[in-house]
């Protein structure tokens, strides 16, 4: 069968794929609708489709959480995939964060802002501040702090070094990012993070893939 393309915009664009998607002799439609509102099921060109899949870029915020709640619902009848390049994470939501369940184990529900607010730190400082090796550093330390999130500290308004402002936003969007994860592992997906760039080329780098078949 071949594939149908579901474009989702919010607000109106461009569409300057759009011409790219007729000279390809693609199918596709665009909706022009808040991401909350989208029910796969009901779109009827893709009604006789048993695999979809979920790619989604600059979905900031709360709409990444939206985007991972229609996924887990189309997973319930059809085999579902979700590529989501994650981004903007201060935008985040308590109202929508689908990772609360996650969160409530080490922080209390007033804290996610925090963390929501300390993730910016991830992507205001250049990486012109970090010396060689310090990735390596970070990385490890990262790992460290999605086993024992517990010693998070909130530092938001102290004067820190730049280097270490950088490492706690990156944490930050570490365990905010783990939150999501464990929702769609609750759900029954297989669940894996890709960096899919150099932190240097951008410090939002992080994917998550997540599959889940319908036999499973």
């Amino acid at each position: 069968m071949t594939a149908f393309f579901v474009l989702v915009d919010r607000q109106m664009c461009r569409r300057k794929a759009d011409g790219g998607f007729k000279r390809q002799k693609c199918n596709f439609i665009r909706l022009k609708m808040d991401i909350k509102d989208v029910d796969v099921s009901g779109v009827p060109e893709i009604r006789n489709y048993k695999r979809v899949c979920f790619a989604c870029k600059h979905l900031c915020g709360g709409a990444t959480d939206l985007a991972l709640v229609s996924a887990a619902q189309t997973a319930q009848q059809r085999d579902t995939t979700v590529l989501i390049a994650l981004c903007c994470h201060h935008l985040c939501s308590w109202e929508l964060y689908t990772g609360k369940d996650y969160l409530i184990k080490h922080f209390k529900p007033e804290q996610f802002y925090n963390l929501t607010s300390l993730s910016s730190w991830a992507t205001c400082f250049k990486q012109k501040y970090l010396q060689t090796g310090d990735h390596d550093l970070v990385n490890s330390a990262i790992q460290t702090f999605r086993n024992n999130p517990e010693s998070f500290i909130f530092q938001e308004h102290l004067v820190l070094d730049k280097n270490l402002q950088w490492y706690i936003g990156r944490c930050a969007k570490t365990f905010l990012n783990d939150g999501r994860a464990q929702f769609m592992l609750d759900n029954g997906f297989r669940v894996q993070f890709s960096k899919y760039v150099d932190v240097n080329v951008s410090p939002e780098n992080t994917a998550l893939l997540c599959f889940k078949n319908t036999a499973s």
